[in-house]
């Protein structure tokens, strides 16, 4: 049985849990820590049904994705240099206040933020990635000092390997309040936290391999492994730590579904609009821009499914789509709401990824069907929400045969202006 045929046979969720775990029965090793680079970059490819080029392509030219899984590579990095001597340091993971323990010392690891950069001066941003959604709205938008690590732990570069270990009471204040920690910082690179380890407890020189940080002339992810200067496996291994779940499932699955997206338009000759190029009105709501035969601009929103949400009965199967900003209150505030208004956009564009499609295929029809599959609702069609008329309610529920009128097919993609 091949990798594909196992896991349309048992992938379920595809998430990145599920994804290790059935890696792990196909290749029959103990632990995900012991899937080849190979294995591990295969895997993902089947689950998520793309190619390795793709994948590439989305984690290095997507900024958002690329400054999650560089964050939680250089984690990973930074342990595997205490692992190789023999200091032992604990992996929190996830995306709380605290990344790393090392004697004792809790350290939240930060990778630079380029645009604050300098030849003398490295900037890092340290706000909530939940919660508030800016300043404007809330002071907790910043971290308060009484809930950060130890240690801030920067990173400067790879090679030579430089990081910047700084006490919390010695971190930038906003100017507003000196219980909260300044987002962005900036720190100068030569001074008193250059390679601090005896700061955390580590007095022995470390010893820093190579062959952990420098990529080599046959990279996996080429693509990644240049932009972040780190090998491929250390990439893979970040985003298959469980603890770092976000990465794959909240994360790049968002983006590989539009990737794939836009790979039908392109195969369809589907000339695709960045809504903010056009100058549209909040713009940033929408996804795309398509035009349609008379040259007018249409704008979507693209959003894939919930799991916990569906449910998976028979003919009763009922889809679950967030419809809602990642950020932000549920209120009607013009800029801070999470609630799409129902002028955003004329169109969700529902991508059904192709675990759930198997599944709801194997629910109403006994068969299976690991492929993408894309639903155009018109948001004339999207429920409303009851408190604000106004807005977008925040999930979708419709049963999965309704939802078949809305399949994107050859009718579909003749209504858009071609290149």
């Amino acid at each position: 049985m091949t990798l594909k045929e196992y896991f349309v046979e048992n992938i379920k969720t595809g998430r990145i849990g599920e994804i290790g775990q059935k890696a792990i029965d196909y290749y029959k090793v103990p632990r995900v820590e012991d899937l080849s680079a190979q294995q591990k970059l295969d895997s993902l490819c089947t689950a998520a049904d793309v190619s390795p080029a793709l994948l590439d392509e989305i984690i290095s030219s997507n900024s958002p994705v690329l400054r999650t899984v560089k964050g939680h590579a250089f984690e990973t990095v930074f342990g595997k240099i205490m692992d190789s001597n023999g200091i032992v340091c604990d992996d929190i993971g996830g995306d709380g206040d605290v990344d790393l323990t090392v004697n004792g010392n809790t350290l939240q690891c930060k990778t630079p933020y380029a645009a604050g950069c300098n030849e003398t001066t490295v900037s890092y941003k340290t706000h909530k990635t939940h919660g508030a959604k800016s300043k404007l709205e809330s002071m907790d938008y910043y971290h308060h000092v009484a809930d950060f690590a130890d240690y801030l732990v920067g990173l400067v570069s790879y090679e030579p390997f430089q990081v910047l270990i700084v006490p919390k009471s010695d971190l930038p204040r906003v100017p507003a309040s000196n219980v909260h920690i300044a987002s962005p910082m900036f720190l100068p690179i030569n001074g008193p936290y250059l390679n601090a380890f005896d700061k955390i407890g580590i007095t022995k020189k470390l010893s820093i391999p190579s062959t952990i940080t420098t990529p080599s002339a046959s990279e996996l992810l080429p693509k990644s492994a240049k932009v972040m200067k780190l090998k491929s496996e250390y990439i893979l291994e970040t985003i298959f730590r469980v603890e770092n779940f976000r990465i794959w499932d909240m994360n790049m699955r968002g983006f590989i579904r539009e990737a794939v997206l836009h790979q039908m338009f392109t195969e369809n000759r589907i000339k695709v609009y960045d809504p903010i190029k056009l100058g549209l009105e909040r713009a940033d709501k929408a996804d795309l821009v398509l035009k349609d035969a008379q040259k007018r601009d249409v704008r979507f929103q693209v959003k894939g499914l919930t799991y916990n949400g569906c449910v998976f009965d028979g003919t009763d199967s009922i889809i679950d789509c967030e419809t809602q900003l990642s950020r932000g209150r549920v209120n009607d505030h013009p800029t801070q709401s999470r609630l799409y208004m129902t002028t955003d956009f004329e169109y969700v564009i529902m991508a059904i990824d192709p675990a759930y499609s198997n599944q709801f295929r194997r629910e109403c029809c006994k068969t299976n069907d690991y492929n993408w599959h894309f639903y155009c609702v018109p948001t004339a069609d999207l429920r409303k929400h009851p408190d604000y008329p106004g807005r977008i309610f925040s999930h979708q529920r419709p049963k999965y045969t309704a939802l078949q009128k809305y399949l994107i097919d050859s009718n579909w993609i003749g209504l858009w202006s071609k290149f």
